[in-house]
Parts: C-alpha cells; structure tokens; sequence
C-alpha cells in the first residue's frame, strides 16, 4: 500500500503544513448541534484539567499528483477540518473584541489564525488553507474563512450551510460565556487557554497515500464502525474527473439524480442499472468495472443522464410506498406484489425496458410473467433467488441491445418455470406463515369468485384467520401434534376484513362460522359450505385452493 506518509500530530500541525482540498463527493458538512458539543466538552475538559492531549481522530489524505503540481485531498476527516476552522474562527472574532477593548495580545492570535491556519484571501489571492466542495464553498469562505475582513452578511441557503453557521454560534457563545463578566485581561488568559489546548492539544492520525483507492480502503480500516465512503461516491469522483468541458451538467445531473432517489441507496440503484446493460458485477467489483470502461466526457455524460432519467423509476420499484413514475394501474399493482414478495432481482429488467422507452402494456406482459415466475420458483418451490439476478441482468442486458423484445423475455421465463405437476404438487402441501404473502394468495383467488369486491392483500387491516385456531378452546379435539401439522397449512387459513372478532378466534368452528358469514370477502363465505371442520377438510379445501391456483398462477 503506498502510503508516503503517516504520523500522530496536532491539528495545528495539521492544519499549517499543507493547503487541503475536499473532493466533490464527500458529504456536505453534517454535524450536528450535539457532535459539536462533544467537540467544546473534549475542550473544556482538556484545558480545565491541564490534560496533554486528545485524540480527535483520524486523518486520511490522497496526494494527488497532476504533472509537477499535487493537491491533497481529504479522504476522511472532513467534519473534523472544518469544525476546526469554524472553531478558529469563532475564536478570533472574540480576540478580535477583546482587542477593541484594549488587550492588544489577542490581536497576535487574529493574525496567528489568519497565517497560519485559515489563510488570507483576495478576490486575486486565494491563500486559504482549507477548500471545501461544491455550492458551500463560497459560503464556508465568507462566513467563516474571511470572516474578519469581509462583512459577514451572507445568508446559509443549504441544509450545510446551516450547520456551519449553527456550529459557529454554538462554539462563539460557548466561548463568550467563558469570559463573561471578566475584564478583557482575565478574558484573555482564558481565550488563550483554550486556543493552545486545541492548537497543541487535539492530535490526529495522519495518514497520506497517493492511490484514491487505497485512501479508501486505509479510510474503511480505521473507520470500521463509522459510516464509509460508498462505491457511488467514488465513482462520482471519478465521472467528475473525466468530464473536463461537461463537468458542469454532469455534477446537475448528479445532484438531480440525488434529490431524485430521495434517499434510497445510489451504489444499489447504480449497481442495478449498469448490469442492466453490461456485464454482471457484484458490488465489490463495481466501481472498478465502471471506472475501467468510463473514460471520456462523453461517457460520464451518458451515465448521468440515463441515471438521472431512472431514478425516479429505481424509486417506483423499490420503495415500499411513494409516487410511481407509472400510469398503468395493472402494471403498478404488479409492481406492488413484486414488493411483498421482497424480490428485487428483477430490478435491471424494469432499467432496460423503461430506459429503451418501452411502453406499459408491454412492460407489463414481462412484469406479469416475472410475478408468475418468482410466485412459483422461489416463493413456493423455494428455489434459490440468486440465480434469477444473473438471469434477469442478462435479459436486460439483450433489451438494452436491441437483442430482446417482449415475445423473447417471455418464452424465456416461461421455460424458467417449475412444471404445473411441480408447482400443483407444492400448493398441495403449502405451509406458509409468511402473512404478506398469506393476504397476497389468497387476494389473488379471492378475485376468482369476487364480483366488484375490493380486496387490499398487503393491509395490516386484513386479518390472517387460522380457521382451527392457534390456541385450541375445550370446542376442539383434536392432538397437538396434529394440531401444530395442520395449523398453517393454506387450507386452515383465511382472511378477514372488520367483521374480525378476536372475543371469538378460539371458538369452535360452529361459532366462528356465524363471522364467517358477515365477511366482505368471497373465499371466507365460502366456509360456510363446511359442516365441521378437522384435517380431512382442511385437506380438502386445500385441494381447492390448488385447483385455484393453477387457474391464477
């Protein structure tokens, strides 16, 4: 590993010996009111009890080398950096007012910050020893950095910006209700206290490579616990970096995509689109997949702009609730029960096809065969759903290319399928306990025989009903050992609507039959065919319900 640099220093030394930058895909600053108050109680007990130093962290830097110049860039320890300027700054202005009041002394620690350990700034000369990423920067730069030269009078636009401005006056007040009511000598000797505590005080691990990569793993190492640096903010360095003259739209369409996932996870959702296209990869292999055939301006451009159109799609498929990108009601209920099956293999299909601009009567003859395939594969034959991610990644793949269309997705997933003497073997003897999936079987048959009733499967209002019940009344007679056989086999179960009536769940099955016979719901009424009920007839309804499901499934 190259590391060309590493040591156990203090921030002050940290802070003096170089100009660092921070990459545009790091996070935003993001500290909150209480990390910023560990930060001013490690302080405050550092200098109360003359202790010698604390441990702030770790620093990991990538020294990036273009020609005969280098910049070096924060890998981990950005909140950290600029927490540390914010507090310098917040520091200064109070030197700045003890030195209005006649302690010239603190007029050295204005100008000691200023050279070295924020910088000085002109709009011809940017000297300053700290540059934070992206739309914050100008911000960060008036109202922290130039703080005593430029009239502070900007206002905090983003969530970042925010923080940066809350955590300056936290630490400005905490510092000023440390000296309140003290002449400006006494205030002084305090200030000063504490700006050597920090300066001399806080140490940090600093660790120097030059490979990115490397920064990154290094960063992961120390940082086992803390949340890492994903595969997405690594590739968004990389298209940032290749884009040169595209840069601008590129990093839009980035933040659009972003905004547009509304907080699901970009390396997934990226993962799932790029092997809806290419070659199938794992996650831990993405970025290097991604960053060897993505080269050129043109191709971060592309990337971008399919991520930004299907973002909004990723969201459609894969969050439990929210706005769908789709108008077909038939091809969103389909995606909603792909939901309760928690299947996502699918995903890359769905990428293809919306990215190619098929439409939805289309997506939906694959989508409905893929809930047939899934239904029959892995949710009741139990089948390995690993499997199915290749598979499914390389039909999306062929559609990508202009190699599939809808007939061949199809006949595809048709010969995927377990054979109707499988698949009707499997329902004669279901046992399942999973409820989503219960509501889901049982919504699906009830629609054979409902006539405008409305169902909800997946609504926690719709009651999973063991017909002989899970706790066994003096009414039924029947062993243990069979009892637990028989209790959550398909033909012992049912669903109930507001008719449920928990008084009378253990009943005997003569009671139960009387709520039975209020039900909304078709398949429920329907036991009041039965004259009593022990495992003959749950064996025989379940034959039934086979029968239903091989006319549905």
């Amino acid at each position: 590993m190259a590391i060309q640099n590493y040591a156990f220093k203090s921030i002050g030394s940290f802070l003096q010996d170089n100009t660092y930058y921070i990459p545009d895909y790091q996070r935003e600053y993001s500290w909150e009111e209480s990390q910023v108050e560990d930060f001013w109680n490690d302080l405050k007990t550092l200098r109360e009890y003359n202790e010698e130093e604390h441990f702030f962290g770790q620093i990991v830097v990538q020294d990036e080398k273009e020609e005969k110049t280098s910049k070096k860039f924060i890998i981990d320890g950005q909140q950290r950096s600029i927490t540390s300027v914010i507090f310098l700054s917040a520091l200064s202005e109070v030197c700045n007012s003890l030195d209005e009041q006649g302690c010239f002394e603190a007029q050295e620690i204005v100008e000691d910050i200023k050279i070295k350990y924020i910088g000085r700034w002109s709009p011809n000369n940017d000297r300053l020893q700290l540059r934070i990423a992206n739309s914050d920067n100008e911000f960060f730069r008036a109202f922290v950095q130039t703080r005593s030269t430029v009239a502070p009078d900007v206002q905090p636009l983003t969530k970042a910006q925010k923080r940066i401005e809350k955590s300056y006056k936290y630490l400005l007040n905490q510092l000023n209700s440390e000296i309140e009511g003290l002449n400006p000598d006494e205030s002084f000797l305090i200030i000063n206290e504490y700006y050597k505590s920090f300066i001399n005080g806080f140490k940090v691990m600093y660790v120097e490579t030059t490979s990115l990569e490397e920064a990154f793993i290094i960063f992961e190492s120390l940082n086992a616990r803390g949340r890492g640096l994903e595969t997405s903010d690594l590739l968004k360095n990389h298209l940032f970096k290749v884009s040169k003259a595209q840069i601008d739209t590129v990093k839009r369409k980035w933040e659009s995509m972003v905004n547009n996932l509304d907080g699901n996870d970009a390396t997934r959702f990226i993962r799932y689109y790029w092997n809806s296209r290419e070659e199938f990869v794992r996650t831990q292999n993405l970025y290097k997949r991604m960053k060897n055939q993505i080269n050129s301006p043109g191709e971060s451009l592309k990337i971008v702009t399919h991520l930004d159109k299907l973002a909004p799609v990723y969201n459609s498929i894969s969050q439990k609730d929210g706005v769908t990108v789709f108008n077909s009601e038939k091809l969103n209920e389909t995606i909603k029960n792909l939901k309760v099956f928690g299947a996502s293999s699918y995903y890359p299909i769905v990428l293809a096809m919306y990215n190619k601009d098929w439409d939805e009567e289309h997506m939906l003859k694959v989508l409905g065969q893929i809930e047939i395939l899934i239904f029959r594969n892995i949710i009741i034959a139990s089948n390995v759903a690993n499997k199915y991610e290749v598979l499914f990644a390389g039909w999306a793949r062929g559609i990508a290319n202009d190699e599939l269309g809808v007939t061949d997705i199809v006949n595809r997933i048709n010969k995927e399928k377990i054979s109707d003497e499988e698949f009707s073997s499997y329902m004669e003897r279901l046992v399942i306990k999973n409820k989503p999936i219960i509501r889901y079987i049982f919504s699906k048959i009830n629609s054979l025989y409902s006539s405008g009733e409305t169902i909800i499967s997946t609504s926690e209002n719709v009651h999973i009903e063991h017909i002989m019940p899970v706790n066994l009344s003096d009414e039924w007679s029947i062993e243990e050992e069979t009892h637990q056989e028989n209790l959550w086999k398909l033909g012992n179960l049912t669903l109930l609507g507001k008719e449920y009536n928990k008084k009378i769940q253990n009943k005997g099955f003569s009671t139960k039959k009387q709520m039975y016979k209020d039900s909304e719901i078709s398949i429920t009424r329907q036991l009041l065919n039965y004259e009593d009920w022990d495992v003959s007839t749950i064996e025989q309804r379940q034959s039934g319900l086979r029968e239903d499901a091989m006319r549905i499934w």
